[in-house]
């Protein structure tokens, strides 16, 4: 169904616009294009662009509230890099996460205004990088890039599988405005307006002559196109397929021929900063094997259960998913970690969990998980007993121990070459480990920087393997 509307009415809020209003918070002033005009100016039409991929660093920022809640999943940030890889694939751009992620408890962050965003970019932001942060509420928006800022903000319902917020967002950090340009603000100059024949195309509204005409500053259905008249009377569609439109995510799939090379072009000049470290290589790995408990077992611990998968050449480390459902929509626990090893302390008393892995390599997140594996937890929990410890041949003391202070583990026999201690947080992941001195019965554990909360001390001698919950406070 196609409905007509004339220029008038584009103020009056048609009805065939989406509810969601914010979805891009972006505003760029012309000083912000001064770049982008001058290369305009200069556009020949003869592209830059080579055979190379151009590795782009991602500096993630995942931003929880002050509990370290809300915080988006490991699960859904490797499918958002893996979505704008085959997005951005036609312009040569290839998004890796460079380094550790920075994780950053802060409700004032998570749910910001554009000050609290602003001193969110100030605090955290690593030159030399493209700088995102997941957040609960970005000012509002779904997303938004910041000029001043030169960071990146999406809302965690804004990503995920499919979606085309990051890709827009990162479309104006490589210069590109969008496609309705100077329409954001009402009305513009008659002589602002593009025209269907092209004739002012360089320089009104994006300065893209492979765009077409856009005057909707709105978000909206492309399943409804709306058709709209330019200043010489002709009638036209906005072009539903550009990413840098308000088109719905479903209908956006693609960057112009110009806009890519503005892009290109923009990371080989004022972004240079990006192209100034080591190039990654796109590893190819194998997939995990579950290992252990065996498929369907039952009454685990809820407050230990050890699963373990192989290791894997080339892998940077794994992603370990737990789920209550097969389908993986409720999840219990999403981890990353470097070991082939993970003990969950905080499952509930008879559920039934299903899990899975999947490699993690060098510039390469896309990998497939593994099938997955069905546990059951039981009744009854592992015991967090001084006297159940002393029967074990060991005991951790004190228990609970103050933040900062010394933990004590002392063994009933002497330590030998090969014994080892561990410490697991409350995630399962391997904080801490240690080989005792051989002929020794004491070793002291420095609790310095662990935040409250449960941990786990795993101690293995003579071949045997025994475990203690212990709590900082």
């Amino acid at each position: 169904m196609i409905r007509k509307f004339l220029l008038p009415i584009l103020l009056a809020a048609p009805l065939w616009m989406l509810a969601q209003e914010n979805y891009c918070g972006t505003v760029q002033t012309d000083s912000d294009l001064a770049w982008l005009r001058e290369w305009q100016a200069s556009y020949n039409g003869s592209g830059t662009r080579g055979s190379d991929l151009i590795y782009v660093p991602l500096k993630v920022h995942i931003v929880g509230n002050d509990e370290g809640g809300g915080r988006l999943t490991l699960r859904t940030l490797y499918t958002d890099i893996c979505n704008l890889n085959e997005q951005f694939a036609p312009t040569g751009f290839y998004f890796y996460i460079f380094g550790d992620i920075d994780y950053i408890n802060n409700s004032d962050y998570y749910e910001h205004d554009w000050l609290a965003g602003a001193y969110m970019f100030a605090e955290n932001n690593v030159t030399n990088l493209v700088n995102i942060y997941f957040v609960g509420d970005p000012a509002g928006n779904c997303g938004y890039f910041s000029p001043s800022g030169n960071a990146i903000a999406v809302a965690n319902s804004c990503a995920g599988t499919s979606n085309t917020t990051i890709a827009h967002e990162l479309g104006h950090f490589f210069s590109l405005p969008h496609t309705f340009y100077g329409w954001e603000f009402g009305l513009p100059d008659i002589d602002d307006q593009e025209q269907v024949d092209g004739d002012n195309c360089t320089t009104a509204a994006d300065g893209f002559c492979d765009t077409p005409p856009d005057y909707l500053p709105e978000r909206w259905s492309c399943f409804t196109l709306p058709v709209f008249t330019d200043p010489d009377g002709v009638e036209f569609s906005p072009d539903e397929t550009l990413y840098m439109s308000y088109s719905s995510d479903e209908c956006q799939n693609r960057f112009s021929e110009e806009q890519q090379e503005a892009m290109i072009d923009n990371i080989n000049g004022p972004r240079a900063g990006l192209l100034t470290w080591e190039p990654i290589s796109v590893a190819d790995v194998e997939s995990a094997e579950l290992l252990s408990p065996e498929d369907n077992i039952t009454n685990l611990f809820s407050n230990y259960t050890e699963l373990s998968w192989s290791s894997v050449e080339n892998a940077l480390g794994y992603e370990l998913i737990v789920s209550l459902t097969p389908t993986f929509t409720a999840i219990s626990a999403n981890i990353f970690t470097t070991d082939t090893t993970v003990i969950l302390t905080e499952l509930a008393p008879e559920k039934t969990y299903r899990w899975k892995v999947r490699v993690i390599a060098e510039g390469n997140t896309c990998e497939d998980y593994t099938e997955y594996r069905t546990f059951s937890t039981g009744a009854e929990t592992l015991a967090n007993d001084l006297t159940d410890l002393e029967s074990d041949g060991w005991m951790v003391f004190p228990n609970p121990v103050a933040a900062g202070s010394g933990l004590m583990v002392k063994a009933e026999n002497t330590w030998q070459s090969g014994d080892l201690l561990q410490v697991f947080n409350n995630g399962g992941q391997l904080i801490w480990q240690e080989q005792p001195g051989v002929g020794a019965q004491q070793h002291m554990i420095a609790t310095n920087n662990w935040p409250t909360g449960m941990y786990l001390v795993r101690m293995t001698m003579d071949g045997l393997v025994s475990s203690s919950p212990v709590f900082v406070q």
